[in-house]
């Protein structure tokens, strides 16, 4: 088989950027967190892990790519 031929896995997880949404302030989190993520600002909680993806509490602006 051509090297061409072999697909090359791609990662499912990614960073993202999430708004807080008390204070308006950025952060950038995983998209798999272990365990609760809150702002540094104001300690409202952002993500949360459920299983494999998290449950995201903020806004997500978009991948921090």
């Amino acid at each position: 088989m051509k090297k061409h031929h072999i697909l090359v896995p791609e990662p499912k997880s990614k960073f993202q950027k999430v708004k807080c949404k008390e204070c308006n302030e950025e952060s950038i989190i995983y998209s798999h967190v272990t365990t609760v993520i809150q702002c540094v600002h104001c300690g409202n909680v952002l993500a949360e892990p459920a299983g494999s993806i998290a449950k995201i509490k903020g806004d997500v602006l978009g991948s921090a790519e």
